[in-house]
């Protein structure tokens, strides 16, 4: 089953929930993408070593292809990359969402 889950939420616990719902599905040979919000974007630009960053760093362990961020939040992150020093392993499971959506089965907003 195709599965694109959308993180909205702009707290740990309900991205950290959403996040391994995505893993326990991923395990189970789902094909699932992930959508990152401003809230989730936030707190991984506020913890770029914590455990939401850890977790999205992951996503090629569950053969899960890169987690997609709107062109603003895009843009807002790679400006945030090159104040710097040290690069993030999560940064490079992070792309520009697709202009034109793909079809799946089941969408979930979280």
């Amino acid at each position: 089953m195709k599965i694109v889950i959308n993180i909205y939420a702009d707290t740990f616990l309900l991205c950290y929930e959403a996040l391994s719902m995505a893993f326990a599905l991923a395990a189970f040979d789902h094909q699932i993408q992930l959508t990152i919000g401003h809230g989730m974007l936030n707190l991984l630009l506020d913890a770029p070593t914590g455990k939401l960053a850890h977790m999205l760093a992951s996503l090629d362990m569950y053969d899960m292809a890169p987690a997609c961020l709107a062109l603003a939040d895009f843009n807002r992150l790679k400006a945030w990359q090159a104040h710097q020093s040290a690069d993030f392993d999560w940064c490079t499971q992070v792309t520009l969402q697709p202009t034109t959506a793909p079809n799946f089965d089941t969408t979930f907003d979280l």
